[in-house]
């Protein structure tokens, strides 16, 4: 590989101009087809072919009618002034509005309360049921927002009336926050190079590969099934490995650069001390020095980012074997993001390195940022590690551990109105029909009763009705052919609560504990949900176990080490452990919400533990990369662990350092995002960052490799003759 980098930059070096034309003309490309095409997102659907709520979906649709995938929305009324709904001038005011929302274009239909007999028992709640002609992403946004607005008419009248349903669009906040994190980015950049223009390479061309994802990633959601919630995973990964990828590269170039051009000054200062100057000057801007500095860069910190780059990729695809479509397409979005993330890092980066020549020159730096960069500490934190590592391993292991142990207690969920913010009109309606109805009324259970007898029907309602957490069971249609009856059962409790998920089973264990029972199938959207968390859960510890030997394969082939890879998985677990107790302690335990802006206590997204263990994995690498092959590389020279400990820190410490910080201001952002989801997300990844890159890679990994000296380069003969070698220095 190294030759092929090396010949790869020299022609870079040479057509700088074409490769930057290639690029635009490829971005300018992709944004004419997405301009086009435009989009088609789908919402987010956790669904399982195999699962018993899939299968009795499929009964359903087969026996009782497939539903059209129309868009809907629900209108919940609530009489502030306690006047009953059914009644008097409520009843006009509500019947007015629905008239007029059942003229609106795009709508197809309007069921009343009265229609619907949904008025709680003091008759001053009950809501609308609004069906439109089209699936969601047809429904024209500004037909819901005029819905929203005729509301007036019921409110001015001491109405509440709120909105829920798949139409109903969660604020947007991800732009700004994007922003707070390239503008931190931008401060770290410029301290750590000392350079305005230095660190505006890295964000520049972080946000051209992030723009050509997006790209991507707008025309793919036309052939194939894309999360809307994908591009918000991609704007994450993409902007923080972006620049960190060409955080490492520059930083490399311009210590070789200073290098070289040292060693050639020296030589001809040894030849001619009357030319010096004349001759520095000349080497300065020697294309040769140039090209050699760029090569060198290329060929290991270029390498390193190859290596890292592909790790985070696998890691992202591995999501494919849960079997999981959302995940599987979050996964492989993520993938491109990174790939096309270290594409533009070693193509566009050495090219505009080559270009601005005289602007990237370590001399070439701004004098009140150079006097800021010299606060960076240079070689003492590895002093302070080699000379005291075992204070700091056993606190620092300690600290983890304690950290994550509320995972006794993790409880997954999937996202609902009820998590949402007090403010929006969604989470009102959902409160209100939870005091209307109970907790249960926004989370139903369908059931699939395989007879056409009444009297087995009503035997089943009554079976049912005496398990825990049933607060209703509703009768329901026959199917056509006779051979199903549908029933509905109303739980007393949320969806994401372990009584839910525990009824689900419950229910489905009748028919198997008592023969005399019909067979009964659990469906609907929350059964969906409890099976595929249920999937999750199972999966989970099996996909982490995956990672970790994989991670430890590939460290051993890449530093021919036992002890090395073993540190670096353990502390892997740990920093993972850590982030998910972390996790639990705020979310589900309910400590630091307003800190965060979090409305509410929650579960813990679902599918979050595995685009934690999956994501978290490839940083970890990364690190680990960076500054391990240093200290490798330095102990090849020396033959001294402690000194290359140092060394190893001394020159790549600090770029970890700001590389970390930059990652964890990019995703901390989103903490402050509108949505949910994207809040969750992105403190599970700040705080990940934070764990495994500032505890486990720049202190409990250095101190180890110290501890155990010259035993962390014991490889046996056998197992070095049948792994493959990898250079990624």
């Amino acid at each position: 590989m190294a030759k092929f980098i090396h010949k790869m930059t020299a022609w870079i070096f040479r057509h700088a101009y074409l490769t930057i034309a290639i690029v635009v003309a490829i971005l300018g490309t992709l944004g004419v087809g997405a301009m086009t095409i435009g989009s088609d997102f789908t919402a987010t659907n956790l669904t399982l072919s195999k699962a018993e709520s899939t299968k009795a979906s499929k009964i359903m649709d087969k026996n009782f009618g497939k539903a059209p995938d129309l868009a809907q929305m629900k209108i919940v009324f609530h009489a502030k002034d306690g006047k009953q709904l059914s009644e008097g001038d409520h009843q006009k005011d509500i019947n007015d509005y629905l008239d007029k929302v059942s003229q609106e274009p795009g709508v197809a239909q309007v069921a009343h309360p009265d229609q619907l007999q949904n008025f709680d028992n003091k008759k001053t709640t009950a809501y609308a049921q609004v069906t439109f002609t089209t699936k969601k992403s047809k429904v024209a946004n500004s037909t819901v927002k005029k819905i929203q607005k005729e509301a007036n008419l019921t409110r001015q009248n001491r109405i509440q009336t709120e909105f829920s349903g798949d139409v109903i669009e969660a604020p947007k906040s991800e732009n700004s926050t994007e922003i707070v994190g390239i503008a931190v980015a931008f401060i770290v950049l410029a301290i750590t190079f000392a350079s305005l223009f230095v660190a505006g390479l890295p964000i520049l061309t972080a946000l051209i590969s992030l723009e050509i994802t997006m790209l991507l990633i707008i025309v793919l959601s036309n052939v194939i099934k894309m999360p809307s919630l994908a591009t918000s995973l991609v704007s994450m990964m993409g902007l923080a490995v972006g620049i960190d990828y060409a955080l490492f590269i520059i930083s490399r170039y311009r210590q070789e650069l200073a290098k070289l051009k040292q060693k050639t000054i020296d030589a001809f200062a040894e030849q001619s001390v009357a030319n010096r100057i004349d001759r520095e000057k000349m080497t300065a801007d020697s294309s040769n020095v140039r090209l050699q500095a760029l090569q060198n860069a290329m060929g290991s910190a270029g390498t390193a980012v190859i290596f890292a780059g592909m790790t985070v990729v696998v890691a992202m695809l591995a999501m494919n074997v849960l079997g999981i479509p959302f995940i599987s397409a979050m996964g492989n979005a993520a993938a491109l993001g990174v790939f096309i993330a270290v594409l533009v890092s070693m193509t566009l980066l050495p090219a505009l390195l080559t270009i601005f020549k005289k602007l990237v020159t370590p001399s070439h730096q701004n004098s009140a940022l150079k006097k800021m960069s010299k606060l960076r500490k240079v070689g003492g934190w590895g002093k302070i590690i080699t000379h005291h590592r075992l204070c700091w391993l056993i606190p620092v292991i300690t600290i983890l551990v304690v950290i994550a142990s509320p995972i006794m207690h993790i409880n997954l969920g999937l996202p609902n109105d009820g998590e949402a913010n007090p403010h929006l009109t969604e989470r009102k309606a959902y409160d209100l029909q939870k005091e209307a109805y109970g907790e249960g009324i926004n989370n139903p259970l369908v059931v699939l009763v395989e007879t056409s007898s009444s009297d087995e029907s009503q035997k089943v309602m009554g079976k049912i009705s005496q398990l825990k957490d049933v607060a209703m069971v509703l009768p329901g249609a026959n199917s056509t052919n006779g051979k199903y009856m549908m029933l509905t059962i109303i739980p007393k409790s949320d969806a994401n609560d372990q009584k839910t998920k525990k009824l689900v089973s419950d229910v489905r264990k009748l028919s198997k504990d008592d023969s005399d029972l019909p067979h009964l199938y659990v469906t609907g959207s929350t059964a969906v949900n409890v099976d595929v968390l249920e999937a999750i859960s199972k999966a989970l510890p099996i996909f982490a176990g995956i990672i970790v030997i994989f991670a430890f394969i590939l460290l051993m082939m890449a530093f021919r080490s036992l002890l090395i890879p073993l540190v670096a998985v353990s502390g892997f677990v740990l920093s993972l452990g850590a982030t998910f107790g972390f996790l639990i302690w705020i979310l589900q335990d309910g400590h630091l919400l307003d800190l965060f802006q979090i409305p509410s206590k929650a579960a813990i997204l679902g599918f979050l533990p595995i685009l934690i263990i999956g994501i978290l994995f490839g940083l970890a690498m990364d690190y680990e990369i960076f500054l391990v092959s240093r200290i490798r590389e330095i102990y090849s020279q020396t033959g001294d662990t402690n000194e290359a400990v140092r060394e190893g820190l001394k020159d790549n410490g600090p770029i970890v350092i700001a590389a970390l910080i930059i990652m964890a201001s990019v995703f901390a952002g989103f903490i402050f995002a509108g949505d949910g989801m994207i809040k969750s997300i992105g403190l599970a990844f700040t705080s990940g960052v934070i764990f495994d890159g500032l505890l486990v890679r720049m202190i409990i990994v250095p101190a180890a490799i110290s501890l155990f000296g010259r035993a962390n380069w014991y490889f046996p003969k056998w197992l070095d003759r049948i792994l493959p070698k990898i250079d990624i220095e």
